[in-house]
């Protein structure tokens, strides 16, 4: 029995960083692109302040949840572990974290108020353009670090799978990166990308 539920444990991590990102992901897909004219900005903001509010804290559990599941994925105090996927957890933990973190907090700012601090029109147009920004280069580093996990776990069992699947992964959070020339619904599909193979890279991550 202990078989069983040790392995069922060690998924939960996974699982549920997975829910919640691709929960982040389509709620902010439901939110419509800013308006292009800076005076309609806090109208929109307005109309959508519930969904924000909501994407804001998806977003910190899920990075939360992630947090385990890309230790069990490279645990440094396991033996024989490979430098590859050390390398790989390292930039998620330094640079990918951080990031959304970074996101959480620039959407936050939008929809909570701090003190009597006003939010000006050029003050959301650098917030929301900081967070395009850091989404472009969450995309790269999670590109770069799903290749390099799929690459160390390809000799694992069932890792070819993972392998094959991680390059897919690569090649969506590649384009992720270009959010503004692709529709949203080719966006939402790159970005969910990676929740998914959160779910598919755990079935290697103990073999």
């Amino acid at each position: 029995m202990d078989q069983v539920i040790k392995p069922i444990r060690n998924r939960k991590p996974f699982l549920l960083s997975s829910l919640l990102f691709a929960s982040y992901y389509v709620v902010f897909f439901l939110i419509p692109s800013p308006p292009n004219e800076v005076s309609q900005l806090h109208k929109w903001i307005l109309d959508w302040k519930l969904y924000l509010q909501i994407a804001d804290e998806i977003l910190i559990f899920a990075v939360l949840a992630l947090i385990p599941s890309i230790y069990r994925l490279a645990n440094p105090w396991r033996k024989e572990e490979s430098p590859t996927a050390l390398f790989a957890s390292g930039l998620i933990f330094l640079l990918v974290v951080p990031m959304f973190v970074l996101v959480d907090l620039l959407i936050g700012r939008l929809v909570y108020p701090v003190n009597v601090y006003p939010l000006g029109e050029e003050t959301i147009v650098f917030l929301l353009s900081l967070q395009v920004g850091t989404m472009h280069m969450i995309s790269l580093v999670l590109a770069l670090a799903i290749l390099l996990y799929s690459i160390s776990f390809r000799k694992r069992k069932g890792g070819r799978f993972v392998f094959a699947f991680g390059i897919f992964t690569f090649g969506f959070q590649i384009l992720a990166n270009y959010s503004w020339i692709l529709s949203p619904e080719i966006l939402l599909v790159c970005q969910l990308s990676f929740p998914i193979w959160l779910v598919f890279v755990q079935s290697v991550e103990q073999v």
